[in-house]
């Protein structure tokens, strides 16, 4: 034999073998033929009675279970036809029980669970019970149950899906419960800037139960502000509110309507800055400076449950281009997500500079420009003027509500006076930000 025949034989083993392991692996069922009623009030083998629809009904309903067991498909299922001779060499009599019928198939090893039930005739209403048992341990235990009825015998078979239902416990579906209903926890969600959360969704079929193994697909409105991964954790990419959708699926159903949710992402409130100049200012190299900066944001959720009819004044809503309505509108944006930071920048008795800027911030770090305001403390008649500021920075993450910057800060300044001419100035900060 060559080389190449023999590794197509162990190949071919080894598949084989594989195989072999997985059907051992799942749980071998039978499904006997449901018992019926005698005269005396005993149950007993459904051949035994003279009415044939009593016998149809029995072999019927036990065919129906096997078959959603095998749909199913995590179950190794047999009947009493695909076990006719075993079952013969039991010699079951006509009047064993339920009970003793099972115990003595799993006592023999043919099976490691036995599904049977029993047929009742009220008039032409067909009650119908069903059995599960199992070895626990050394002897047979009831470890499901099921009854349900019918008011027409020929309606008695419909009747299987529901059994099967309360037979097995909830996280074993055998029959495939739709979606009606999902949950995401929390309701909203705030993140500070870079901060991850993990949702925690529940998928409910009509009745309010739980459905086994769903599958959730998460969707981000503007993934730009807030990404969600595959497993449910939200990430905080740009200060702003995007939101979430939810959905599950399961093997044959989706949800009728998704979970929706809201999460915000916050910039940090408040940080301090120290750094120096790298350009000279007098005799001064150095110069070391002092920093504060406050990013306010602006909830705009109301407090009135109707907003109250105002009309506008008639200059202002025929022309879609006023300038103070442009305005108001720009910055009212930046202050609600979050984009306007306002700088404190001083030297120690000697210098204070205020400004206002619009910055970009996202995980990896934020650009701003802005303007503002330069006054001396030492001598107010000199380099006092307006200021085009541009910031660059980046950050590390500490913790969820502290980050520590480094940025570079270039100001032009332009003179208010005569005294100086417009000049740039370079600088460099390190300190720390707290979010909320």
């Amino acid at each position: 034999m060559t080389k190449d025949k023999r590794r197509l034989v162990y190949a071919a083993l080894l598949v084989v073998l594989l195989v072999g392991t997985a059907v051992q692996a799942a749980e071998r069922v039978i499904v006997l033929d449901f018992l019926a009623l005698d005269g005396e009030g005993n149950y007993i083998d459904p051949r035994s009675v003279t009415q044939s629809d009593l016998l149809s009904l029995s072999r019927i309903m036990s065919q129906g279970i096997a078959a959603r067991l095998v749909q199913f498909g995590e179950f190794q299922v047999q009947d009493s036809v695909t076990l006719r001779d075993e079952l013969e060499a039991l010699s079951f009599a006509p009047e064993t029980s339920a009970w003793d019928r099972a115990q003595a198939i799993l006592e023999a090893g043919l099976a490691d669970q036995v599904i049977t039930g029993s047929l009742t005739l009220l008039q032409n209403t067909a009650v119908v019970g069903v059995q599960r048992f199992a070895l626990q341990g050394s002897s047979p235990a009831l470890i499901g149950a099921s009854m349900a009825s019918s008011p027409r015998i020929q309606d008695a078979p419909n009747l299987v899906d529901n059994l099967l239902t309360d037979l097995f416990p909830s996280d074993v579906q055998v029959i495939e419960r739709a979606i009606d209903q999902v949950f995401v926890v929390p309701g909203q969600v705030r993140l500070s800037l870079g901060q991850s959360k993990q949702l925690t969704v529940y998928a409910l079929d009509a009745l309010g139960r739980p459905v086994a193994n769903p599958e959730f697909l998460f969707f981000s409105s503007d993934e730009s502000k807030v990404s969600v991964d595959e497993q449910g954790v939200v990430t905080g990419l740009q200060p702003g509110t995007s939101t979430i959708t939810v959905r599950a699926i399961s093997k044959g159903t989706r949800s009728g309507s998704p979970a929706t949710m809201n999460v915000t992402v916050l910039p940090p409130t408040f940080g301090v800055r120290v750094g120096s100049l790298l350009t000279p200012r007098g005799e001064t190299r150095f110069p070391v400076r002092i920093g504060l900066r406050f990013t306010p944001t602006v909830d705009q959720k109301g407090s009135q449950s109707s907003a109250p009819e105002l009309k506008a004044p008639e200059s202002l809503s025929k022309d879609s281009s006023n300038p103070l309505g442009l305005v108001s509108s720009f910055f009212g944006s930046m202050l609600t997500n979050g984009l306007m930071t306002i700088d404190l920048d001083f030297d120690p008795t000697r210098e204070l500079l205020v400004s206002f800027s619009g910055v970009q911030r996202s995980t990896g770090g934020y650009l701003g420009t802005g303007v503002g305001y330069v006054t001396p403390l030492d001598d107010v008649d000199s380099q006092k003027g307006f200021i085009l500021r541009f910031t660059i920075g980046t950050q590390y993450r500490v913790s969820s509500r502290l980050a520590l910057p480094v940025e570079a800060v270039v100001d032009a300044i332009f003179p208010t006076t005569s005294v100086f001419k417009p000049s740039f100035r370079l600088g460099v900060n390190i300190g720390f930000d707290l979010f909320p």
